[in-house]
């Protein structure tokens, strides 16, 4: 056994495995070239490290010269590929390219912990794009993989391998782990993130927008992410009265519907009777402003704004997961209907749709009524050989008569186009609501989960006695749609095919990917959604709602030294020196080395006592360094050698010249 001098080959490896593993989730973000450059440096490192090729380092010039003229080179590749911008992504750009670099000159021990502890950093780097659960468990197997290699390079000799430094990094990572959650919980928390840096703008999309085009909803049929979940205080309402409020399309082409304009008013109160259903929505982010709500939302949080035709938007984008209350009321009316929202509800494109007018007419001399208007249409629509499917023919030609009279083919979205096409030709106010209807409820933690292939597209009329009515043309078609869900409605598209619906396998499926939901849902809670108001929140039903932020910050700070502390006595004590055979032989040891003329430094751990004894008594070396490997394996790698052995090596050892 032999004291480290050195980098040795398994310092380099263990960096270089440590960088890999946290650019592995940064490497569908960068630039190929920056990974291809990245690989090829640390490629040449190794090749370095087993004499395959020369080093740059000063005894190649021009290997040192090529490595300097790199460095400038990924600044201006950098500066190129994000245009001058400074931020996240041209930030961790630089500090890869960099740190790729450094690899090459790895080859002392200050080297080695630089490296080492920009690769915490570098964990940290990837929490700028996710935040998930599975990148948080990602993250902390790399901490401590970094731990143990600095444990490992910390150590001598062979008497702590591999697997013993994981497990002695895992006992000091999960040591520092109720330190975390303490600080977490109880440090004073701020509005937004931490850092300064753009927020991620390619997350998940709710797909709706202001404008509709049949086809577009069809695609979001068929995707399981979630848009949002949902935690009612009690009792759920009815699956069929679901109606998660979205967008309102009043303008039409004939074939797209758009919003805008109509409807961006102060709203109007509503008339609510019956229960009252209180709520707390998770809103993943989707770039847009967008919020959901039931029909219809009669409370509000102050920041959430509701338009004239009830759509509930944000101050700003969603870019992060956003957390608001609700109560809504399933049995309302909607208020009068002003001449210009009259007028966009009753406009349709000069010349369109001559067959859907010729219906409409046919329904209207039939009877004079709107509602009965109403009832005619969608019996059209239950009595003819209408289909509801993800896959229909496609619309040529003018879209809504094609549908209505040739193909009959459709999802949601052209029912809803259709239906308000045919009553705007009737001469009744219509539009179009986007949103999403129903959603799986998860036993495993009380809540709601609504996907991307909840989303939904219904009507609202118009009628003189009653305000807004809420009309939905699926449910004519397709009424297992609404009252038990898309999965009921479109069997040949739930998540396992191959399962049938009532088998074991299929339940067992469902409580694993309802258990690991849950999971999420908790994680998004309590750790992303920690916010001020949360932390308040907590504070208050601990009794401590008196308590202002800094006697929070000075109360934290004076128990942390407190249980530090403690920690620390605890170590002192259960590591006394008192009657350890091991500390007893080492210092006679010492004692017969300053016998020697060499007296040990106060400051001198043992591997420096040996190196200078070492380097002055060569004759000494092999003894020296064989009695301080054995001692300092037993003493702080907790290796299981014999004390016993290491006092028969000390009595055996002399230091005479």
């Amino acid at each position: 056994m032999s004291l480290r001098t050195g980098i040795d080959r398994s310092h380099v490896l263990w960096a270089l495995l440590c960088l890999s593993l946290a650019l592995i989730p940064h490497a569908g973000r960068f630039s190929l070239w920056l990974l291809v450059c990245f690989g090829a440096l640390a490629a040449w490192r190794v090749a370095g490290e087993y004499a395959l090729l020369p080093l740059p380092d000063r005894r190649h010039a021009a290997l040192w010269v090529v490595k300097q003229l790199l460095a400038v080179a990924a600044f201006i590749a950098i500066y190129i590929t994000y245009q001058g911008q400074l931020g996240r992504d041209a930030g961790i750009a630089l500090l890869t390219a960099l740190l790729g670099l450094k690899m090459l000159e790895l080859q002392h021990e200050r080297d080695y912990y630089v490296v080492m502890f920009l690769a915490y950093f570098l964990v940290v780097t990837n929490f700028f794009y996710s935040q998930t659960i599975t990148t948080a468990l990602f993250m902390l197997v790399i901490v401590v993989t970094v731990t143990a290699g600095l444990v490992r390079f910390n150590t001598s000799g062979p008497a702590l391998g591999i697997r013993a430094c994981m497990v002695l990094a895992t006992r000091y990572v999960a040591q520092a782990l109720p330190l975390m959650v303490v600080a977490f919980f109880l440090f004073p928390r701020i509005p937004g993130p931490l850092w300064g840096l753009p927020q991620d703008s390619g997350g998940a999309v709710t797909g709706l927008s202001e404008e509709m085009t049949i086809g577009h909803i069809t695609e979001l049929g068929v995707s399981d992410e979630i848009a949002f979940r949902v935690a009612f205080d009690g009792e759920l309402p009815p699956a069929r009265q679901l109606y998660w409020r979205g967008p309102v399309m009043w303008h039409t082409d004939g074939r797209s519907w758009r919003g805008g304009g109509i409807g961006d008013g102060v709203a109007r109160p509503v008339t609510a009777e019956g229960r009252t259903y209180r709520y707390t929505v998770t809103l993943e982010p989707h770039e847009q402003r967008w919020m959901f709500g039931i029909e219809a939302v009669t409370r509000l949080d102050e920041d959430v704004r509701q338009t004239s035709d009830y759509r509930l938007l944000a101050p700003r984008p969603i870019k992060r997961r956003l957390r608001y209350t609700l109560e809504s009321r399933v049995d309302y009316r909607l208020p009068d209907i002003t001449p210009e929202e009259r007028a966009a509800a009753l406009a349709l494109p000069p010349g369109a749709h001559p067959r859907t007018h010729e219906l409409a007419a046919a329904l209207r001399a039939r009877t004079p009524a709107d509602d009965g208007v109403i009832t005619r249409a969608l019996r059209y629509f239950n009595e003819q050989a209408f289909v509801y499917t993800l896959t229909p023919q496609p619309l040529l030609g003018d879209s809504v008569d094609e549908f209505l009279f040739n193909t009959r083919e459709g999802f949601c979205e052209h029912y809803a186009a259709a239906f308000v096409t045919l009553m705007r030709a009737a001469g009744i106010p219509a539009r179009v609501v986007t949103g999403y209807q129903g959603g799986e409820f998860n036993s495993m933690s009380d809540y709601m989960i609504v996907r991307q292939r909840d989303a939904h597209a219904w009507a609202e009329v118009f009628l003189a006695e009653r305000g807004w009515v809420r009309i939905d043309p699926t449910a004519a078609v397709a009424p297992e749609r609404v009252s038990l869900g898309i999965n009921e409605a479109l069997p040949q598209q739930r998540l396992l095919p191959m399962l049938d619906a009532g088998s074991a396998a299929a339940n067992a499926w469902r409580q694993v990917a309802n258990a690991w939901d849950a999971l999420n849902y908790g994680w998004s809670q309590w750790v992303l959604g920690y916010t001020p108001k949360r932390q308040r929140q907590l504070l208050d039903d601990a009794g401590l709602e008196d308590w202002d932020y800094g006697t929070l910050v000075i109360t934290l700070t004076l128990a942390l030294a407190a249980l530090m502390l403690g920690l620390a006595f605890l170590v002192l004590r259960q590591r006394s020196e008192r009657g350890d055979p091991a500390v007893i032989a080492y210092r006679q040891f010492c004692r017969k080395l300053a016998r020697a003329g060499f007296e040990r430094l106060p400051f001198e751990g043992p591997n420096d006592f040996a190196r200078r004894v070492c380097r002055e008594r060569s004759d000494l070396a092999a003894d020296v360094l064989l009695i301080t490997d054995t001692y300092t394996a037993i003493r702080y790698a907790g290796a299981k050698l014999s004390r016993t052995r290491l006092s028969e090596l000390v009595t055996e050892f002399t230091a005479n010249r």
